[in-house]
């Protein structure tokens, strides 16, 4: 692992299509999927992660595995809708940032979250779904949630 999960860059690879939605999957490493799914560890081999909210699978192999959300020790907050997760290292739900920004105009999760990565604290690659940095994915998020709420910058 690396001293801050938020400062690897994963080389682009091979895209694989979803089996079961058609949808095209982002690459993920076999150490994520390895680390979140919960009994017997897959073969090694290349994996993708399909985001369809409406496809029941959440990493496919090339060599055919799948697992679905009930296979893994979390749920991908992609998979579960508005209220899911987007940064699993530090538990911050949507609905938790639209909250206080709903209250306050504003929210400190992104510091929260850039401390505890400059602390070292952060494993996304084995604890995000994704095997990423969730930083982005919380950006837009925040962005999205300010401009439902229209929350003037």
């Amino acid at each position: 692992m690396s001293s801050s999960c938020c400062d690897v860059s994963t080389p682009p690879a091979e895209t694989g299509d979803c089996p079961r939605s058609g949808s095209t999957g982002e690459t993920v490493e076999w150490l994520t999927v390895a680390a979140l799914v919960e009994g017997r560890v897959p073969a090694r081999q290349d994996f993708w992660l399909c985001r369809d909210p409406d496809c029941d699978v959440v990493y496919f192999g090339s060599a055919g595995t799948e697992q679905r959300a009930e296979d893994l020790n979390v749920t991908p907050g992609f998979k579960e809708g508005s209220d899911g997760l987007v940064c699993y290292c530090f538990l911050h739900h949507v609905s938790d940032i639209e909250a206080e920004i709903a209250d306050t105009g504003q929210t400190g999760v992104l510091g929260s979250i850039k401390a505890e990565v400059q602390a070292g604290n952060c494993a996304c690659e084995v604890r995000n779904p994704s095997g990423k940095c969730c930083l982005g994915e919380v950006q837009r998020t925040i962005n999205q949630i300010e401009q439902r709420l229209e929350v003037a910058r």
